[in-house]
């Protein structure tokens, strides 16, 4: 794959200055025929900007000021020849400078071409490789963050200790079905017993945080439903800081839903509003809480609203059977009687959830707080969120530790009953899966379907 030279746009279209990237053992030959300088691109420092322009070698001007720097392999993102070129933005001069790189010999890029490059080359691992998609598709701070730690290798290095605490265990291991009458030094089996035994505890912490891993990268679906004129799409407007839905007095003003990404403390949420619940309505309507009651069940959290001015019976939480979290939300509480705050989040709702539901008021942005510590709650399943989020994983790597979790717990019981004909396939199994998550043993369509999340040009 690496016996070709690949070019792409690494820069959305429309921006001031656009970015054109090369990488292959032809890049620089290929970049050298259209851009031209002072000195010839080949001749160039490398990492270091340099202003020439980009023309067609049969004659005419793509772009009179471009900027192109050299970055040779190995040391370079690919670990290839790396050419760039920062020419003028706007969709017609970066389209007619790529058009030219590719008659010049070059192939254009498949999505992650270059990011997969840098891991058949050994530049990045395959946990580092995901972080970069995770980096473009933040939704968050928090999620950026987690990114950002796992692109420096961190998740890569506390997983590769395991990978290779584990591999001395097995070498260990099948030095003695392959010398089982020689008197060697082999270690006992409790300090063996042990050596799995902390890898799998760290194993173990680390699958745990996929619930968190997966929240921070993917986001919640949040829906906020209730009966009409209860103040749901002032909720949504206030919650964003902005007014996104219309809001008047007459019942049945959302007919549809509306979808909005936001974040409520650090958590990505993909916050739907949709209409009210009631009996009779025109038939547009009866769709519109059709689809009211399609995304509740879908959701991963409800926050239901009512009038807190007005009697709860007639607007409680009709039951539906939702797989999420509800939360009881009491809005106009400045219209309502003073009760004490509390929360409510659970599946089910009793008589006095108008006294246990958090109280707030959408008009003047009064106990949003409390709302949010509920909502951070339910999602983290703990009152201040994820209690380690450094390195929360992914759920492909949720999965393949999990394997490994249970490999481990296989060797121990046959080491402890000294038979290693089975310890062996054990520990063979649970490094085979840690490989997986570093990309040491992965199969090409698993690296397909990771890399088809990028962009072309990343």
């Amino acid at each position: 794959m690496t016996s070709d030279t690949i070019c792409a746009i690494a820069t959305a279209i429309g921006g001031a200055v656009s970015i054109i990237r090369l990488s292959g053992p032809a890049a620089i030959a290929i970049a050298g025929r259209v851009w031209h300088g002072r000195t010839a691109l080949a001749a160039l420092p490398a990492r270091q900007l340099t202003l020439g322009r980009l023309c067609r070698p049969a004659g005419g001007v793509i772009d009179p000021q471009c900027l192109a720097v050299v970055m040779p392999g190995p040391h370079s993102y690919t670990g290839e020849d790396v050419v760039e070129l920062h020419c003028h933005g706007g969709a017609l001069c970066t389209r007619l400078a790529l058009e030219e790189l590719l008659r010049q010999g070059a192939r254009h890029a498949d999505p992650g071409e270059f990011t997969r490059r840098a891991f058949v080359n050994g530049r990045l691992d395959l946990t580092q490789a995901e972080a970069v998609a995770d980096i473009i598709s933040a939704g968050s701070e928090s999620a950026l963050r987690l990114a950002g730690r796992q692109l420096e290798g961190a998740l890569g290095r506390r997983i590769n200790a395991s990978y290779e605490s584990l591999t001395e265990v097995l070498a260990e291991i099948e030095s003695r079905l392959d010398f089982p009458e020689e008197e060697l030094d082999w270690q006992s089996t409790s300090s063996l017993q042990v050596a799995l035994q902390a890898a799998q505890d760290d194993l173990r912490a680390l699958a745990a945080s996929r619930h968190d891993g997966e929240i921070l990268r993917g986001g919640i679906s949040l829906v906020i439903a209730g009966p009409p004129n209860v103040g749901k799409s002032s909720l949504l407007n206030v919650i964003l800081g902005r007014d996104r839905a219309i809001v008047a007095e007459i019942a049945g003003t959302t007919r549809d839903t509306i979808e909005v990404p936001s974040t409520i403390r650090g958590i990505p949420i993909h916050l739907v509003d949709t209409a009210g619940i009631r009996a009779g309505g025109d038939s547009i309507e009866r769709a519109g809480m059709a689809r009211t009651e399609s995304n509740a069940l879908s959701a991963d959290l409800i926050l239901w609203v009512y009038d807190a001015s007005q009697p709860y019976a007639a607007q409680r939480w009709p039951e539906w059977p939702i797989a999420g979290k509800l939360i009881v939300v009491a809005n106009k509480c400045d219209k309502a009687p003073a009760v004490e705050q509390g929360g409510c989040v659970g599946t089910a709702v009793d008589a006095d959830a108008d006294a246990a539901a958090v109280r707030v008021s959408a008009l003047y942005g009064t106990g949003l707080p409390a709302l949010y510590d509920a909502i951070e709650r339910a999602v983290w399943q703990q009152p201040q969120g994820p209690a380690d989020n450094a390195l929360a994983v992914a759920a492909r790597h949720g999965a393949h530790l999990e394997r490994a979790v249970a490999a481990l717990d296989d060797a121990r019981q046959a080491i402890g009953s000294d038979l290693w004909e089975l310890a062996a396939p054990a520990l063979r199994s649970a490094i085979f899966d840690l490989g997986k998550i570093l990309g040491r043993s992965v199969d090409p369509d698993v690296l397909d379907t990771i890399f088809a999340r990028f962009c072309i040009g990343k």
